[in-house]
């Protein structure tokens, strides 16, 4: 990998597949640990990585758009040796959708985390300065997280405000213009042709089922849908342990019981 290539963090295990977790707006590779340690306890084998701009790569130069993020975890899934399950949250799932999309045969299964739409999300600008601030501080992230979650735990809240005051201002307010405005390619059907879940906290606000149903949906042929109730727009936070059991069933159902044949990345 290069030197400004993602962090990445490796938890070996007996799946025979790596299940890859991309991380969301503001957020970093700690964001997974919760899942993480329910899916080894399974011995899933997961990599979790910091994208350009966040965690340990908060010093990291622009451009950050899709196409950089990405970017960055092609970069990943071409280190590794076995297939991949690639799984992004928020913004994150995005970044997963359109690095699975460039690597299909490495790919076996993508799974979307309260995904907001590739296209965009329309809002006013009153609502698009809230999301690109002036300044960060830890009582603007607390006011954001407790406004779009159901059940944060207290130590999850405090390492998510920590992590997003390590992150500087101006990358906050480009990857804010990046999934609100969305990508070119977001409005047609989705490139990866794989099995997909889509993924939604009951309790979120913002990414709502209307949305869902209505933007990230229809871009699949035969996507899979499930709530996890009593969670908002972090449920691998709030309750990791809920959200690794519904990967778990999805992984039994369409990866473990469906063999992947290698077939090489192409080039």
């Amino acid at each position: 990998m290069s030197s400004d290539g993602p962090h990445v963090v490796r938890h070996p295990g007996t799946s025979g597949y790596a299940v890859v977790l991309v991380h969301g707006f503001m957020d970093d590779r700690h964001i997974w640990d919760g899942v993480t340690a329910a899916l080894g306890e399974a011995g899933t084998e997961t990599v979790r990585l910091d994208l350009a701009g966040s965690g340990t790569r908060s010093g990291a130069d622009g451009p950050f758009t899709y196409d950089r993020l990405a970017a960055d975890v092609v970069e990943v899934l071409d280190g590794l040796t076995e297939p991949v399950v690639l799984v992004g949250q928020s913004m994150g799932a995005v970044v997963a959708e359109f690095a699975a999309a460039a690597r299909p045969h490495a790919t076996r299964a993508l799974v979307l985390l309260t995904p907001v739409p590739a296209a965009g999300v329309p809002m006013s600008e009153e609502m698009r300065a809230l999301f690109g601030p002036k300044e960060l501080t830890a009582e603007y992230v607390e006011f954001g997280r407790t406004g779009f979650s159901v059940a944060m735990p207290e130590e999850a809240l405090r390492q998510q405000v920590a992590t997003a005051l390590r992150m500087r201002v101006s990358v906050a307010g480009e990857l804010a213009d990046c999934w609100i405005d969305g990508h070119p390619d977001g409005g047609r059907p989705s490139a990866y042709p794989g099995p997909v879940l889509v993924v939604r906290g009951g309790g979120d606000p913002f990414v709502t089922e209307r949305l869902v149903k209505d933007a990230v949906l229809p871009r699949f042929p035969a996507p899979e849908y499930v709530t996890v109730e009593e969670v908002g727009h972090w449920p691998h936070a709030e309750r990791p342990a809920e959200v690794a059991a519904v990967l778990g069933a999805f992984l039994a159902r369409r990866v473990e019981r469906d063999p992947w044949s290698p077939v090489g990345h192409p080039c």
